[in-house]
């Protein structure tokens, strides 16, 4: 199947609405106010919406209920919501249909929160690379969207089946995508990124999480990060332990806040093993 294909879908993708454009604009503004954004997003009532959604929702801990948009803003922060607002309007442009990839829109949002509150925790002290990856692990699987349309609209359903269900890790997922489309869904995420007019700092990164090591010098640390949160957390049939200790393996040796990622593990990923 050629990447034309896909290039047209993204090509054929409209330009971000007004609401998200001025959610961005108020987070990159230094001068910018919560109380600023705050009205920013109650102008869009589904963004509201999703945001409650997302500080009630159990992988993100929060004790009690919130029911008012002003401090879901504030608990997440600037950095975060950016993420949110662009996974939910990449989220509602079309139907959600996930059926290739073997998971339903209610398993891709748990997903992508759980990546998203992972990497909030783990790195939570350090803005300058927070800034960058709390964003990007909202996005790490918006790809899969636009391939999941594709792979419906030209039937290629058993095909994709046959090759998704003996993948065992990122890297061979990576691969049963280039080999069908010529792109993995992260490429296509980047692309998508590119399109919209986002920095290198932000697509960039997203383009190598599960190639790390042909990342350019400068992102190496934001894809490792990324590589691990998505080696633990995913919605794929892989081996939890073998996986694991990959990505354990990868923080010893790219000094990735071990003692933090070990308590946001516990946290997290265990505790959910719990309650499940």
């Amino acid at each position: 199947m050629s990447a034309e294909i896909i290039l047209e879908k993204i090509d054929s993708l409209p330009a971000l609405s007004e609401s998200v454009n001025r959610i961005l604009e108020i987070c990159d503004n230094p001068s910018s106010s919560l109380s600023d954004l705050v009205h920013a997003i109650k102008a869009d009532p589904l963004m509201t919406t999703n945001i409650l959604k997302a500080a009630n929702a159990p992988e993100y801990g929060f004790e009690q209920e919130i029911r008012d948009i002003t401090k879901a803003v504030t608990l997440f922060g600037m950095i975060s919501i950016k993420g949110f607002a662009m996974s939910t309007f990449v989220q509602n442009l079309d139907d959600t249909d996930l059926s290739p990839y073997n998971i339903n829109s209610e398993i891709f949002l748990h997903i992508v929160r759980q990546q998203n509150a992972f990497t909030m925790n783990w790195y939570h002290n350090e803005n300058e690379i927070l800034n960058s990856i709390a964003m990007i692990s909202h996005l790490m699987e918006i790809g899969k969207i636009i391939l999941s349309q594709v792979i419906l609209e030209t039937s290629s359903q058993k095909l994709f089946a046959y090759h998704i269900n003996n993948t065992r890790n990122l890297l061979e997922l990576t691969k049963i995508e280039k080999e069908i489309f010529d792109l993995s869904h992260e490429e296509v995420a980047a692309m998508l990124m590119e399109k919209w007019g986002f920095s290198e700092e932000i697509y960039m990164p997203l383009k190598y999480i599960s190639t790390p090591h042909e990342a350019p010098e400068e992102y190496k640390k934001e894809v490792y990060i990324l590589n691990v949160v998505k080696t633990i957390i995913n919605s794929h049939n892989f081996d939890k332990k073998q996986n694991l200790t990959k990505a354990v393996a990868l923080v010893k040796k790219h000094h990735l806040k071990p003692e933090s990622f070990v308590s946001t593990y516990k946290q997290h990923v265990l505790r959910e093993a719990v309650t499940a």
